[in-house]
């Protein structure tokens, strides 16, 4: 039977948030939480890191349950307290989460800033890298799959030959994107041109040779998405000319929705250990002399 990890996930972080309610019944908790076990058996693997709601679940699981951990089923002022304890670490849980986020906000910003130190010119590719939904991987696949993705760009074969730079953050979104990738390449803007063709060109790559047709993508340089944000003033990818104020200003922008996404709740549920969220080439600095500008 094919499970959907990704989904099963979110629907157990849902479950256990609603247990978490003050006004939840906790003489429900037995029968509600078995609902979910068949599932929760299907995708567990100890050797991964769960946020603190998921984790609980897991924790409660026959199997794996501590005898004394049988009073959270039948003993009110143990499961009050096992609320209590479980909304105190899921606060703290997406607090350090939030954190990083500024980390990486800051980290980019500067390494964004070094690159157009270097060149005169930057050619910024932005590409979204999904599954279908039928065919959401495993965290393990997943992490195989970015990890050819990032060897590919660093090899500069193909359509990565120019490339300065890359970045990229790792998602997990409700329904239907599952895991995902938010992916910045950044080319020598003075060596490189067609960004919309490139960024068709690693969807391309994502798409049927990586996940051999199990992916799909959204080329953030297509020339109609890229029309929205011109009418605005507001475009900050493509080619970007250090002298012109306005466009560095927008790629600013453009990159900080890269490291510090909108939406909250994107936060991967699972991770391989050591597996990083965000991550972005280190910048070389050039050993030529520069000329001073």
């Amino acid at each position: 039977l094919y499970m959907n990890e990704a989904q099963t996930l979110i629907n157990l972080e849902k479950f256990m948030s609603s247990v978490c309610r003050k006004d939840y019944y906790w003489k429900d908790f037995a029968s509600d939480y078995d609902q979910w076990l068949d599932d929760a058996r299907a995708i567990y693997d100890e050797e991964l890191e769960y946020s603190p709601l998921i984790q609980a679940y897991f924790d409660l699981m026959p199997e794996r349950m501590d005898w004394y951990d049988q009073g959270v089923f039948d003993n009110h002022r143990v499961f009050k307290d096992f609320q209590t304890s479980l909304r105190l670490r899921q606060k703290c849980f997406l607090h350090d989460f939030a954190d990083k986020v500024e980390d990486n906000l800051d980290e980019l910003l500067t390494y964004f800033d070094q690159l157009v130190g270097k060149h005169c010119k930057l050619l910024l590719v932005r590409v979204d890298l999904y599954y279908l939904f039928e065919h959401s991987p495993t965290i393990r696949q997943f992490d195989r799959d970015i990890k050819k993705l990032v060897n590919r760009i660093q090899n500069r074969d193909r359509m990565f030959k120019n490339q300065v730079g890359y970045a990229y953050r790792l998602e997990q979104g409700g329904k239907s994107k599952g895991y995902h990738c938010h992916l910045l390449v950044i080319y020598n803007g003075s060596a490189r041109h067609k960004d919309s063709y490139f960024g068709q060109e690693i969807g391309n790559l994502w798409r049927d040779e990586i996940t051999r047709g199990c992916g799909y993508f959204h080329n953030g340089n297509h020339r109609s998405h890229k029309k929205y944000y011109e009418s605005f003033d507001l475009l900050g990818i493509g080619q970007i000319d250090r002298k012109i104020e306005k466009q560095i200003e927008n790629a600013h922008t453009a990159i900080r929705y890269l490291a510090k996404p909108k939406k909250t709740h994107q936060y991967l549920r699972v991770r391989l250990y050591k597996m990083r969220e965000f991550s972005k080439a280190v910048f070389k600095p050039s050993t030529r002399s520069q000329p001073k500008r």
